[in-house]
This record gives structure tokens, C-alpha cells and sequence, in this order.
């Protein structure tokens, strides 16, 4: 009893902790590749020249590769291949080619030293690859969207909790317990989340997805934004999972609503999810390449 009492306190302890330090920045948050950096820069300054761009990605030899083989992929990939990063970035456009430069370089984040937290690094990334592939296809059903920013904006949803179990690296084993980092990212995920994207200073579309995402049951009265495309993608990955049995059905919840997705399948999928399970999966592939 008493050293259960001694585990609670520790991790009363680093719960406190991390809060401060996310409060007063005290944080080691993960920061943005130079070459995403650079392009966002250069859009920013309306650049829009295609050899320019080129210029920049080239200055990362494995991003270069990365982007000629998504030019060259299922989901944009034509009867021509390219060979090379220009006409990739010409057959993209430079803004696609912003999107997925971002969603390369996220990759590297989910890293850890620790074989245990790894674990979940790599969990989460298939989460999030999910999720954001999910909404990427969502988004080519509705006009009122942009699919490359809804892929990025799933894909960026749970950031926080790279920071969070980066964190967790310092932690004394009996304080790293499942049961304790589960705890530790469902109470702080938005909030760190949120944070980090904010200060990296992307738009409110992005913080409101990591901040709200999982409130399922959401409703700001509105149109339909891209928070509402998270957590309907959220709740469709879940779908058969013992996850799913806890939380509330798509057709529950006001995001469904809002975005008019037509019938659910009996076992309460989105039909038009399972009819386009092959574009789900190009999307997928895509940020794993």
C-alpha cells in the first residue's frame, strides 16, 4: 500500500512538472526541419517558382527522393514518370509540395531512445497516418475543403504526445507504467498539442483540431470545419475496436452531421470510407514512403 502510495505521489509529481514546463516553455518541444522551414518562408514571400522550391528540397538529398516518388505515386503519379525534383515540384504544385515536405519531416519525430516508448512512438504514428489519411479522402468528397491541409492537419492532431513521451525518457522506470502514461497523454494530448502547433505557428485550423479533436461531441453551430473531419476520422479508425465500444457512433455525433457523409455500413462504417478503401490506402503509403 505504501508503495503504491509512493508511485501515485512520483507521478503526481511529474504531472505537475511537465505543466509547469509546457507553462513556462521550459520544454524541449520537437522544432521544424530547416527545409520545411525555408519553404513555408519562401511561400510566405510569395514565391511561387517551381525551380525555386526545387532548390531548397534538394538541399535535403532524402527529401528530394521522397518528393520525386510521391510525384511519381498512385495518388499523383501520371503516365510520365519524373526524375527529377523539379518537375516533381512542377507536377505537384508548390503548395502540395510544402504539405507533404511537412508531413516527411514529421516521420522523424517519433523517435525515442527508450524500447518501450518507441513502441508507442510508432503506435501513434500509425494513428496518425490513419487519421490523416482518412481525412485527406474525406476532404476529395467536399468541396469546402483542401485535401493536402486535411491530411497535414491529421497527421499533426496528436503531435503533443511526441513531446509527452520525449518526456517521459527522464522518468524513473516505476513512473513509466501504462497505466500512467495513458493517463498522462489522455489529460494533457490537446493541451500540448495545441501548444506546440501554436507556437509553431500554424493556423487556427490546425490548433482547433489538436485542441478539440476528441470531443466527440463537439457542435459550434457552424458549417463544417476541419476539427470535424479529425474526429470523424478518429471514430471511423476505431471502428471494431474495443475503443469504439466507449465512445459514441458516428451518427451520433455532430461532426457527422455537419459533414453529411451519407449512410453508415451495418457494422457503422462510412460507406463512402469503405468504398474508397484503395484511395485510403494510397494516402497511407504516401507518408510512409
Amino acid at each position: 500500500m505504501e508503495a503504491a502510495r509512493q508511485v501515485e505521489d512520483l507521478n503526481n509529481i511529474i504531472y505537475d512538472r511537465f505543466l509547469q514546463d509546457l507553462e513556462d516553455d521550459l520544454l524541449e518541444l520537437p522544432s521544424l526541419p530547416e527545409v520545411a522551414t525555408r519553404i513555408g518562408r519562401a511561400l510566405k514571400e510569395e514565391t511561387t517558382d517551381a525551380r525555386v522550391i526545387a532548390s531548397i528540397v534538394q538541399t535535403d538529398p532524402a527529401m528530394a527522393a521522397k518528393l520525386i516518388k510521391a510525384a511519381n505515386s498512385a495518388m499523383y503519379g501520371r503516365c510520365t514518370p519524373v526524375e527529377d525534383c523539379a518537375a516533381a515540384v512542377v507536377r505537384l504544385g508548390t503548395h502540395i509540395t510544402h504539405k507533404l515536405v511537412l508531413s516527411f519531416c514529421l516521420r522523424e519525430l517519433f523517435r525515442s531512445n527508450s524500447r518501450e516508448l518507441q513502441q508507442r512512438m510508432e503506435q501513434l504514428w500509425r494513428h496518425s497516418t490513419r487519421v490523416a489519411a482518412i481525412c485527406y479522402v474525406l476532404a476529395l468528397h467536399d468541396s469546402r475543403f483542401e485535401p493536402e491541409q486535411a491530411m497535414l492537419i491529421g497527421l499533426l492532431h496528436d503531435i503533443g504526445v511526441v513531446s509527452l513521451l520525449s518526456y517521459a525518457e527522464g522518468f524513473p522506470m516505476e513512473a513509466r507504467s501504462p497505466r500512467f502514461l495513458d493517463d498522462l497523454v489522455a489529460c494533457l494530448r490537446a493541451q500540448t498539442s495545441s501548444t506546440i502547433l501554436s507556437r509553431w505557428r500554424f493556423s487556427p485550423d490546425f490548433v482547433t483540431a489538436a485542441l478539440e479533436g476528441e470531443e466527440w461531441m463537439r457542435d459550434t453551430g457552424g458549417d463544417a470545419d476541419y476539427c470535424d473531419l479529425v474526429i470523424v476520422a478518429q471514430l471511423h479508425s476505431f471502428v471494431g475496436t474495443e475503443k469504439a465500444l466507449h465512445l459514441p457512433t458516428l451518427d451520433q455525433t455532430p461532426a457527422y452531421e455537419h459533414l453529411h457523409l451519407g449512410e453508415l455500413s451495418p457494422s457503422f462504417s462510412l460507406r463512402i470510407l469503405d468504398e474508397a478503401q484503395e484511395k485510403v490506402a494510397q494516402a497511407e503509403a504516401l507518408l510512409n514512403i
